[in-house]
């Protein structure tokens, strides 16, 4: 590989590297913070997360 050829696996990996970082870092703390909502059944917390991964995926 060149350097431009590194520069961007690198790059792309950084970047993937991050987004799932962000999400493994906001699932622990949601689950937490949603027991606390009024009306909230954990069939509402999944959705919440799957949608939220859903659109992770998407972006």
């Amino acid at each position: 590989m060149n350097s431009a050829e590194r520069r961007s696996v690198f790059s792309l990996a950084g970047i993937y590297s991050l987004r799932m970082l962000g999400l493994f870092l906001i699932l622990p703390v949601f689950a937490l913070y949603a027991e606390h909502l009024d009306g909230v059944t954990p069939t509402l917390i999944g959705l919440a997360l799957g949608a939220y991964g859903l659109t992770m995926a998407l972006l």
